[in-house]
């Protein structure tokens, strides 16, 4: 894998683990407690934590941000430069729809989860009910997370065990071996022989296979 893609899938996903991670410590353990101690407390103690956990918050929607659209970028020049599925890979698999619905979920979900620490007055509605809007954001950054997925399998193929000639490739071993697996003309499942089809039908090592009458 190239070091720069290997980097920003780093950045990205540690800094969703980190916001994640607040939101349902926050939504689960937090708010819970901090429901049965005094109402000056409780402000106290909520103010005294979002002092700390603001720049948190700002930093992870950056690395976010930044990070997520130069993927985008990057794979999405792979996808025209190597002509995957003679250039329809793209609309065959939905994909930039896929990532439209998903950007837009992350957007909404930054904004309750900069509006949860914030400070201004346009916001503190959602200040005044933690509990819930807490549960929405935490809604909204798992159809994110479930999305990620989704469209991470869409050009990743199975990680599944392969045998060819007697020599076993795992995961991305054989990943080689399947480049050609975009190129022709169809998407997602439909170019993704199983192995079993293809042992059966390949033709052995040195022999040349014979066109059907």
């Amino acid at each position: 894998m190239d070091p720069t893609l290997l980097l920003l899938r780093w950045a990205h996903v540690l800094a969703a683990i980190v916001a994640m991670g607040g939101l349902f410590f926050a939504r689960f353990a937090l708010v819970p407690a901090l429901s049965e101690i005094d109402t000056s407390t409780r402000d106290k103690i909520h103010d005294a934590i979002r002092r700390r956990w603001l720049p948190w918050v700002i930093g992870a929607i950056t690395v976010l941000l930044a990070s997520g659209l130069a993927n985008f970028l990057l794979f999405n020049s792979r996808v025209k430069a190597e002509g995957w599925a003679d250039g329809q890979w793209m609309r065959q698999t939905s994909y930039h729809a896929l990532f439209g619905a998903k950007f837009l979920l992350a957007l909404v979900a930054f904004y309750f989860a900069s509006a949860l620490v914030g400070r201004g007055q346009g916001t503190q509605w959602v200040r005044n009910d933690r509990a819930k809007w807490l549960s929405v954001t935490l809604g909204l950054t798992l159809a994110v997370v479930m999305l990620s997925g989704w469209m991470r399998q869409l050009h990743t193929g199975e990680n599944v065990a392969r045998e060819e000639n007697g020599v076993r490739f795992d995961g991305d071993a054989g990943a080689s071996m399947q480049d050609d697996r975009y190129q022709d003309g169809e998407a997602g499942a439909n170019f993704r022989t199983p192995a079993a089809d293809r042992s059966e039908s390949a033709p052995e090592a040195g022999q040349q296979a014979v066109p059907s009458p």
